[in-house]
């Protein structure tokens, strides 16, 4: 046996290995890094990465890299036009021994971010069930030029990727499923224990409106939990891209105060907000932004007390912008604070008991936040108020 055939050898041994290791990773953001690695490993390349495909919005966006850190450019959509999108749109893979010579290279946004240029690539679809699942990527080969083995290597590890992602995506939605019904049963047996009560010709007309007000309650309860999961789900799964655009962050947070003020003032509760930057403007997803800052400040009026304060804050920072939103509300038990981003958890106790909500908010604002390269964090202390930051890099 030549050395060529014993290279080869060691190389698809290796791939039936890596294969083995996918179908045992239950965690996405896992799974995506052990494929790029392997295809760096197979392929001697510098770097590689996956886009996903967000198939509602026919979409690709960059979800995993070796060659930077995991939130530099997640999330982020990558042209139609380009080279991932002729894979995508072709179902076929290239080889590129000079993405200089290639009009579909669009790899400005790539060496911005990252500081890495790349000189040639390889892309591959991943097709799982004849479902495109997105497009794998090696770049740079250490030594010589990408050839036909390199390639017939990535496909057969893509292949084995797209079915990995898929299964694992399931798992996901499975557990997903399964919190999901649990939470479903309190709202869905109060209303079934409604409407029992409403047939009994003993109730009166002010008992039976309590009765239907409840049930109007924990209907709209079962919507926003329909509706947050689907979120969430989707978030976790990787097929939600960020469409980036340079927006006010400063007219973005008065326009979420004025929605939420109506339900401050009937508690009385006062809400200021501290622009140090009046003109703040950030590049991010307009609609993911503001639906954090709601949330943020729905909660801050959620668990306030009666006449208490709300203060929102955003400033400048060395590498992006930050945006408090403190309230001087109930707190959160320090030995809950660990659990505060878990999906479904609620801070209990007697105060929250009656405050309505999905336990997923908090969950899907983290998601959005680190799929931006961002951070959200938090304090507290009890029966004082919350504080919570989020940070965003000065271009998602």
């Amino acid at each position: 046996m030549n050395s060529d055939h014993k290279q080869t050898l060691i190389q698809y041994q290796r791939i039936l290995e890596i294969s083995r290791r996918l179908t045992s990773e239950q965690s996405l953001d896992a799974l995506l890094y052990t494929i790029v690695q392997a295809a760096a490993e197979i392929s001697a390349s510098e770097a590689a990465s996956i886009l996903l495909y967000d198939e509602p919005n026919q979409r690709l966006h960059f979800q995993a890299a070796t060659n930077m850190g995991p939130d530099t450019m997640r999330g982020i959509s990558v042209p139609t036009e380009s080279l991932a999108g002729w894979v995508a749109i072709n179902r076929a893979p290239v080889i590129v021994p000079d993405v200089r010579q290639d009009k579909r290279w669009f790899g400005d946004l790539q060496q911005k971010k990252s500081g890495f240029a790349t000189r040639s690539l390889i892309a591959v679809p991943m097709i799982a069930r004849e479902r495109l699942v997105g497009v794998l990527e090696v770049l740079n080969k250490m030594e010589n030029t990408y050839n036909q083995d390199d390639l017939e290597l990535l496909q057969i590890l893509s292949g084995q990727a797209a079915l990995a992602i898929e299964q694992t995506r399931l798992y996901q939605q499975s557990d997903m499923i399964a919190e999901l019904v649990h939470e479903l049963r309190t709202p869905l047996t109060s209303i079934g224990t409604i409407a029992y009560l409403l047939q009994r010709p003993t109730v009166g007309e002010a008992e039976r409106l309590s009765l239907a007000k409840t049930i109007q309650q924990e209907t709209q309860r079962l919507s926003n939990l329909s509706s947050s999961f689907l979120d969430l789900a989707r978030l976790e799964a990787g097929r939600v891209g960020l469409c980036l655009t340079e927006f006010n962050l400063s007219q973005m947070i008065e326009e979420c105060i004025e929605i939420i003020r109506p339900s401050a003032a009937e508690q009385n509760i006062e809400v200021i907000f501290q622009a140090q930057t009046p003109e703040l403007t950030v590049r991010a997803d307009p609609n993911q932004i503001k639906q954090v800052l709601l949330n943020l400040l729905t909660n801050a009026v959620k668990y306030n007390r009666p006449q208490g304060k709300i203060t929102i804050a955003q400033q400048m920072e060395n590498k992006g912008v930050s945006v408090s939103v403190s309230d001087t509300g109930i707190g959160i038990p320090p030995e809950q604070s660990a659990h505060i981003f878990e999906k479904f958890y609620r801070v209990s106790g007697e105060e929250t008991a009656s405050r309505a909500g999905t336990g997923l908010g908090l969950s899907i604002c983290k998601r959005i936040i680190e799929n931006h390269g961002g951070k959200i964090s938090f304090t507290s202390a009890l029966n004082q108020g919350s504080t919570f930051t989020i940070h965003l890099p000065a271009s998602a």
